[in-house]
């Protein structure tokens, strides 16, 4: 879950679409001769883009070290002539998506710590001591430990996407090297 939130600008020398998505596109991106494969880009957003003129493209990139993996989201896009559209429905579903799951973590994860966790319990504390208390403790503190990690990265991606002015601005060609050369 590793992403950097990074601007480039530059012309646009193409755009093709490789796949399509629900709601939108996988596409291979040219900016300055440098292109950006596995983007994934709103209907919208594919509509505005217009070979030749000059953008700035905001993206969500995934930083991974195989570069096979690594996928972008293109977030927003600023025209030349200052015109400005963002898919905003990523600031609210991603955050959304990552509260849900980690309500279903939390319930997934009290059951199985407190099957995990009774055994233990009773080897420490003694079958003499209240131990049901005591493995529903230690159950619902994992739980919440696994869901407060989907809860921050929610926290992390709304935080992003709240000033996409002041993402890193990067050059199309550092951003095209992070991804591999066979998707390209």
């Amino acid at each position: 879950m590793k992403f950097d939130c990074v601007k480039v600008s530059g012309k646009v020398d193409y755009v093709r679409s490789v796949d399509r998505m629900s709601g939108g596109h996988k596409a291979k991106v040219s900016i300055d001769g440098a292109v950006i494969p596995n983007l994934q880009v709103s209907n919208k957003l594919y509509e505005e883009l217009e070979v030749g003129e000059s953008v700035t493209l905001y993206g969500l990139f995934k930083r991974n070290n195989d570069k096979e993996k690594n996928t972008g989201i293109l977030y927003g896009l600023a025209k030349q002539n200052g015109e400005k559209s963002f898919a905003t429905q990523y600031r609210y579903q991603v955050p959304l998506f990552l509260t849900v799951t980690a309500a279903i973590a939390f319930c997934l994860t009290f059951v199985a710590g407190w099957i995990a966790s009774i055994f233990p319990v009773l080897f420490f504390f003694g079958e003499n001591s209240d131990y049901m208390y005591t493995t529903t403790v230690f159950a619902v503190i994992e739980s919440s430990l696994v869901a407060a990690f989907f809860l921050w990265r929610a926290w992390v991606m709304f935080n992003a996407t709240s000033d996409p002015e002041a993402w890193e601005t990067t050059e199309a060609a550092v951003l095209s090297s992070r991804f591999s050369k066979l998707h390209k």
